[in-house]
């Protein structure tokens, strides 16, 4: 039996794990002591009890009232490891035990039997925090859904999920809190058009000023809801203008003069959703690193705004510090120069969108695909990447979330040409690593190595397949290359 020690190198390893035969790596939980009495849940909804595991899988345990435990197993070769919070321990089988221990004070310990003797085998670690959410929020979100102005009224396509379903998805993902519905709603509509509520209201905020609320870039706002020209996101269309508080508009005035009324309710709209958001998205599983080593988002999300608005979603771009009379625009080159330049570090206004695969950035690129690596710490999940395929209005689309607030180093820019059925043959690639402080590992333990680089792992996920990015008449309001198509044999038939 071939078995990792303290000393032994990465290089090593890998090297081993080259050839080694894949095996169903299988766990069950144990739990040895409950000190609380807490309630327990995994996000799956399955039992506590139930096996699980599987290549490069996470699960999340959730203790009421007390904090996360994500359950990795980042590959499934022998011998391979388990890693809780971080705090990674050898399994020489292809099935174990995990025995815990909750005693109620943020932490935990476990060991796994059968075991290795290559460290003690009691392991400690740290709970991830529960998300706070605000009941004045919940309250607020309540009154936009009696107004209809949550979720989306209009989704096209195949009818969208029903209020029974998203509270049932609720109780699956964010039992501990007393509003897991509205926290699933808020989710759901992100993954409808609505999003473009979201994201308007956040990119075109004069953030740099000392005020409350931020003053807005409106000129800017109204012309992006007044541009958008597809499918039913006109704004002639009642169910698109809804969802920004207005009534159909005939001209570019009409969206002005509306959105002076309604913009400071809607600013607020945006603000609490997207802090429901933030906490949904610190709830929900997380996914391994090695299941998807790079994460790819196809830019920009909102097909009318140019790559002269890419800079706006940045809070370090200069113009955030007014004066409110300088409109929020910027050349992409202007930024590359500047503020995102290689070795900046850039903070996001809004929720980025990616995908695990660089065909779907492909499938959504308006010019501009941004590249995400993991940070060099000692993580085998995104802690930061919210994987919400689960609560979308579309099974099919593949979705990993970056909350707002969230930080990276850039680390290239260059330009690539990309397939040749795609738009926008040559295309900007901007690469970036997510920044992280440090690990949450907790420093009282003596650990095996930390997790090795992610380029010499063997089980490296490839693209999923081009005709497989989103349900048929499903766009959750992003236009894609199939509207492109369908637009262009349309015009072919005349």
């Amino acid at each position: 039996m071939w078995v990792l020690g303290p000393q032994s190198s990465w290089t090593n390893a890998t090297k081993f794990l080259s050839f080694a035969v894949q095996q169903h790596m299988n766990w069950v939980l144990v739990i040895i002591d409950n000190g609380a009495d807490a309630k327990l849940w995994f996000s799956d909804g399955q039992p506590i009890g139930a096996i699980r595991g599987g290549c490069e899988s996470s699960h999340r345990l959730i203790i009421d009232k007390q904090g996360f435990i994500d359950i990795t197993v980042p590959y499934s070769v022998l011998p391979s490891i388990v890693d809780l919070n971080n705090t990674v321990a050898i399994c020489p089988e292809d099935s174990v035990n995990i025995n815990l221990t909750i005693p109620g004070d943020g932490s935990f310990s476990f060991s796994i039997t059968p075991s290795t003797s290559v460290h003690r085998s009691v392991l400690t670690g740290t709970l991830k925090p529960l998300p706070e959410v605000s009941g004045v929020d919940v309250s607020f979100f309540d009154k936009m859904m009696d107004l209809h102005y949550v979720p989306y009224q209009g989704v096209p396509g195949a009818p969208g999920r029903d209020v029974e379903e998203i509270k049932a998805l609720g109780l699956r993902h964010f039992p501990f809190s007393p509003h897991s519905f509205q926290l699933a709603m808020a989710v759901y509509d992100w993954t409808t058009a609505s999003f473009a509520r979201m994201v308007l209201m956040k990119i075109f905020e004069y953030t740099s000023i000392s005020a409350t609320p931020y003053p807005l870039d409106s000129p800017n706002i109204a012309t992006a809801i007044w541009k958008s020209n597809w499918g039913s996101y006109v704004p002639g269309n009642k169910a698109y203008m809804n969802s920004f508080m207005m009534k159909p508009a005939s001209t570019l005035q009409d969206v002005q003069d509306q959105l002076r009324d309604v913009k400071a309710l809607l600013q607020k709209f945006s603000a609490v959703q997207n802090r429901l958001l933030s906490a949904a998205f610190a709830a929900m599983p997380r996914t391994s690193v090695f299941y998807a080593p790079q994460l790819f988002s196809g830019q920009l999300d909102i097909s009318q705004l140019s790559l002269d608005y890419f800079g706006m979603e940045m809070l370090e771009c200069p113009l955030n510090a007014g004066p409110t009379s300088e409109s929020l625009v910027v050349s992409l080159e202007a930024a590359m120069a500047t503020f995102v330049k290689v070795g900046s570090t850039i903070t996001t206004k809004m929720v980025w969108s990616f995908a695990d695969s660089i065909d779907i950035a492909k499938h959504y690129q308006n010019g501009l695909i941004v590249v995400v690596n993991p940070p060099d710490n000692d993580s085998w999940v995104w802690d930061a990447a919210s994987y919400i395929t689960p609560l979308s209005d579309d099974s099919e689309k593949n979705e990993y979330t970056f909350a707002p607030g969230t930080s990276f180093v850039v680390e290239s820019l260059d330009v690539r040409d990309i397939d040749e059925d795609e738009r926008n043959k040559s295309v900007q690639f901007l690469t970036l690593k997510l920044h992280a402080p440090g690990s949450v590992r907790d420093d009282r333990t003596t650990q095996p190595p930390s997790r090795p680089p992610l380029n010499n792992i063997p089980a490296r996920r490839s693209s999923g397949p081009k005709f497989n990015h989103h349900l048929t008449n499903k766009t959750g309001g992003r236009r894609c290359h199939c509207v492109d198509d369908a637009e262009r044999m349309k015009g072919q038939d005349k």
